[in-house]
């Protein structure tokens, strides 16, 4: 009776409820253990309870020590180094793009006010990383499968009604994205499952990968970028022992049997066409006339850019009068051509500091599952960047979302900021998020929990 009010006072001390039910619980673990000590020397049980009691203690001042460890982190520097990066975008945007065009071209169809539609965007798009950021990200660890379920469920859903355009929904191929961080909890709860967790895991990337070449189907790329980026989440997995099989067998099937049979059976399986696609990836100059028309014209452009810009733009010269979907795959050759390369590289520099610091900050994550997560989220980001510089230096690639923060898109834009809100919640609840060791070790007596580098102990001072 006396253990049950300590521990009342204890957390009504503790404004965060996971950390009240998460410290209430470890406390009484060790009052329990420290009363069998005394039980062990020859006490009563009520007086040994009593005295172990005693020795933690006021539990006014404990809830109190530890309601100030045990609090969310504020992420106040990297919303506002969001908000700098999202003004740069729409920065980049209006005065390369849209004060110079006057209508904006969709899937065949005239968007107007384009820009304004934009600034929605991105305002939808930050009130929606607002949200998740609130969110305790550890529920994909519990709840991922249903999540992914529920994810690939509603595209598939939605694909069934949505308006289709150039024979597919190409549209919305970004949302196949938000499937990673949901990955992420399908990994964690296969944990321990040996060879069956590994298949599992196979099964459902198949059916991401479904969803997004058959059912979205324009934006192949994306779909492509999806599942390398969960591949390697999942080869991850296996390196650091989640399925609980002989690391070197288990990297051998998943870094070197699954991909080379499946790289075999997709060149097998190539028709024509896509060989030559292939071809044109690699030599665009030899398809200038045809598919390889756009790499081919962009390092056309590229060669007429200058350092600084020039004073006068010529309209009809720019990437928008001669290349599709400027808006999306070219937008830094766009503010190259306006501006000049300083510029543009300034930007993506911007872009990929930022991108480097949300690294770090994922790689001091000691939870597995926030950094499984944290860096499939950074994953995507990185690539998407990475394919749409490709594009700006004239590689012809499949598909493109576009540069995060300067492309414009209602689905791209919404994914990338969703994407960011889960980074930006691993960071905000990363001492709150206690995971119990793997190799079974007995905790350190008297120690309640650790966090990073830094051991919480309860003992009392004399």
């Amino acid at each position: 009776m006396e253990l049950n009010n300590y521990l009342e006072q204890l957390q009504e001390q503790i404004r965060n409820k996971k950390a009240k039910a998460a410290v209430a619980e470890e406390i009484r673990h060790h009052i329990e253990d420290q009363a069998g000590v005394y039980e062990a020397g020859g006490m009563a049980a009520e007086e040994a309870v009593k005295k172990a009691v005693s020795q933690m203690g006021d539990p006014v001042e404990v809830g109190i020590e530890m309601d100030r460890i045990h609090r969310p982190k504020p992420a106040w520097p990297l919303l506002l180094m969001v908000v700098v990066i999202s003004l740069a975008g729409l920065w980049a945007q209006y005065f390369s793009f849209y004060r110079l065009e006057d209508e904006l071209m969709l899937y065949q169809r005239v968007i107007d006010n384009a820009f304004e539609r934009q600034c929605i965007y991105v305002l939808i798009g930050i009130l929606i990383m607002a949200a998740v950021f609130y969110l305790d990200y550890s529920l994909v660890g519990r709840h991922g499968k249903r999540a992914a379920v529920l994810l690939l469920g509603a595209l598939f859903v939605i694909c069934l009604y949505a308006p289709i355009y150039n024979g597919g929904h190409s549209y919305m191929k970004s949302l196949i994205y938000l499937f990673v961080p949901f990955y992420g909890g399908v990994l964690y709860q296969n944990r321990k499952r040996g060879y069956y967790g590994i298949f599992s895991s196979l099964c459902w990337l198949t059916a991401a990968f479904w969803i997004g070449a058959a059912q979205i189907g324009g934006g192949l790329g994306i779909t492509i970028d999806m599942v390398c980026v969960c591949y390697l989440m999942l080869t991850a997995a296996v390196f650091n022992g989640w399925f609980q099989i002989n690391r070197k067998a288990g990297m051998a099937l998943v870094a070197g049997v699954i991909p080379g049979a499946a790289v075999l059976g997709a060149l097998t399986r190539l028709k024509p066409y896509q060989l030559k696609r292939l071809e044109i990836i690699f030599h665009p100059e030899r398809y200038a006339q045809e598919a390889g028309y756009q790499a081919a014209k962009v390092r056309e452009v590229i060669q007429g850019l200058t350092l600084f810009g020039s004073g006068d733009v010529n309209v009809e010269q720019l990437p928008s009068r001669v290349l599709p979907g400027v808006q999306y795959d070219y937008i830094m050759l766009q503010v190259a051509s306006v501006y000049g390369i300083l510029t543009a590289c300034l930007l993506t520099c911007l872009l990929a500091v930022f991108l480097f610091y949300l690294f770090c900050m994922i790689r001091r994550q000691k939870n597995q599952l926030g950094k499984m997560v944290g860096y499939g989220c950074v994953m995507v980001l990185a690539v998407e960047m990475v394919r749409s510089l490709l594009n700006t230096f004239g590689f012809y690639t499949i598909s493109s979302g576009g540069m995060p923060f300067f492309s414009f898109g209602r689905c791209h834009t919404i994914t990338i900021y969703a994407l960011l809100g889960v980074i930006f919640s691993i960071y905000r609840y990363q001492e709150l998020v206690w995971e119990k060791k793997e190799d079974g070790n007995v905790q350190e007596k008297g120690v309640l929990a650790r966090l990073g580098k830094y051991r919480i102990r309860i003992e009392r001072c004399r």
